[in-house]
Parts: C-alpha cells; structure tokens; sequence
C-alpha cells in the first residue's frame, strides 16, 4: 500500500484555519485558566528560588530555563510529527494540544515575573488580565491593555493623569474583551508555529524547537517591560453584584 502524501505546510495552515473558532478560544482560555486560576503560589515560589540577586539576574535565569523546557518540547513534537504514521488529522489535534500547553506554560511565565516585579497578592481577574494582555499585545501590551480599559471608561494614560484605581466590574469587561481578542491575535501566531512542527525530514524538529526558544526569549522581555510601567496603580477589590429581576 502506498503510504498518504504528507500534506505541505499550506495545506496544514489551510486545515487549521478551517478549525472550529470556538474550539480554539476554549482551548486557549483553559491554558489561560490553567495559569491564572491555581499556579499563582507556584509562580511566587519559581520567583524567590531563581539564582541571582537582583532582579535582572533572576529574570535572565528563568528565562534561560523556560526557553530550554519549551524549546525541547517544541523539537520533541516536531519529530513526532515526522513520524510517516503520524496522519493529518492526528497532526491538527497535536497542533491544538500545543496551543494549550504553549499558552498555560507561557502564563506560568508572566506570571512569575509578575511575583518577581512584587505584585502583591493579585485576585484572578488580574492575573488573568496580566496574561491575555501580554499574550495578546506582545511589546505594546501596557498600551493595549490602557486602550481596552479606557474603552470601558477606566481613563488610564495620559501625560499628566496619575495612576488609576481600576474597579473589579471594569477589570472583569476588560478580560471579556481580551477574551474574545485571543484567538485573531494570539491564536493565530501560535497556530502557525504549532503547525510548523509538522515539516518532514526533520525539519518540523528544528522549527519548532527554535520558535518556541525565540518565542521565550521575547515573551520574557514583553512581560518584564509590561509589569515595569503597569498602567494602572491597585484594584478595587469590591463590587456588587446584582441578579435576578424586579
């Protein structure tokens, strides 16, 4: 029997854009979930045993640490994809399961130098806010997050506006938005990095392993700048909450 033609990376790409949008948002929101919802003691831990005294040497050396882990992983999946047995359809879900280990390892990341820049005792909104907003706006996420925020009225930025309290109802609005953000621009770049691994003659190994250890290396220095200028000063941790009908 003939072995199956291996599909080209475009025909991967267009297989992958074909995938159910929902099914993507709710992966990539689990990974987030994963991250923000239960690490953020285990985030505090990584930051106080990383070696070095001060923080640069601290973030340098978790950095070196999570582009090895990751980058290993995203070679390790590459050559599994170059397996002749490995079919298409197995490769879109490996490429789906990538998405969402990626993402919720890459929240653990933000979130520890979050505790290493000395955010005290974040509820989960901000955490979860942290995280989309790096994942999502990369470099410029400080100015994407001020810009979703002042969508819902926050009137964060400014030349001459101090730092602002943000109320929990507008930090919740902000995560519905960055929420439904999440799939166009971090998904996508994700998705194709994951489907990259699936190249043949080794070539995925090398691909995805370099991605994924470039991707660290620049996640790192996003979330670090992001949480150096924060745009926002504390959350007002109270709100109420009114349901049912008159």
């Amino acid at each position: 029997m003939a072995r199956p033609r291996r599909l080209t990376p475009r025909e991967y790409a267009q297989r992958f854009a074909a995938m159910d949008l929902e099914t993507a948002a709710q992966v990539l929101l689990s990974g987030v979930e994963k991250a923000a919802g239960a690490r953020w003691e285990a985030a505090v831990a990584r930051a106080a045993e990383l070696p070095g005294d001060v923080r640069p040497d601290k973030i340098r050396a978790l950095s070196d640490s999570f582009a090895r882990e990751l980058g290993a992983v995203g070679a390790a999946a590459g050559i599994a994809a170059a397996t002749p047995v490995v079919g298409t359809a197995a490769t879109i879900m490996a490429a789906t399961a990538e998405l969402g280990w990626f993402t919720a390892r890459s929240g653990d990341l933000i979130l520890t130098i979050a505790a290493l820049h000395g955010r005290p005792a974040p509820t989960v909104d901000e955490r979860r806010a942290w995280v989309l907003a790096v994942l999502i706006f990369g470099s410029t996420a400080r100015q994407g997050f001020a810009s979703v925020a002042n969508q819902m009225g926050a009137g964060l930025g400014g030349e001459n506006a101090k730092k602002t309290n943000l109320t929990l109802t507008t930090l919740r609005a902000v995560n519905g938005s960055l929420s439904r953000m999440v799939v166009r621009r971090y998904g996508a770049r994700r998705g194709a990095i994951a489907l990259g691994t699936a190249l043949p003659l080794g070539v995925g190994a090398v691909f995805g392993g370099g991605a994924n250890y470039v991707a660290v290396r620049r996640l790192v220095k996003q979330a670090d700048s992001f949480f150096a200028h924060l745009p926002y000063s504390s959350i007002e941790a109270t709100a109420i909450e009114v349901s049912g009908t008159i």
